[in-house]
């Protein structure tokens, strides 16, 4: 039962909008100086994201 519970949850995750705006957000903080973004855009990129998982969170709670 554990194991069913720990795939569903895992697999709920993936399938979730949320995590992957966060997935990107995380990336893009961790590659920003590789890619040369200076920490105003990494700002601007990261604000974007917040916005899109508070948007898909409203956006969730009204689906039910």
């Amino acid at each position: 039962m554990k194991k069913f519970l720990e795939n569903f949850l895992i697999g709920q995750m993936f399938k979730s909008k949320k995590f992957w705006y966060a997935v990107a957000g995380v990336l893009t903080t961790i590659l920003s100086d590789t890619f040369g973004i200076n920490a105003e855009e990494v700002n601007s990129i990261l604000l974007s994201i917040g916005a899109l998982i508070l948007g898909q969170g409203f956006a969730d709670m009204n689906k039910k």
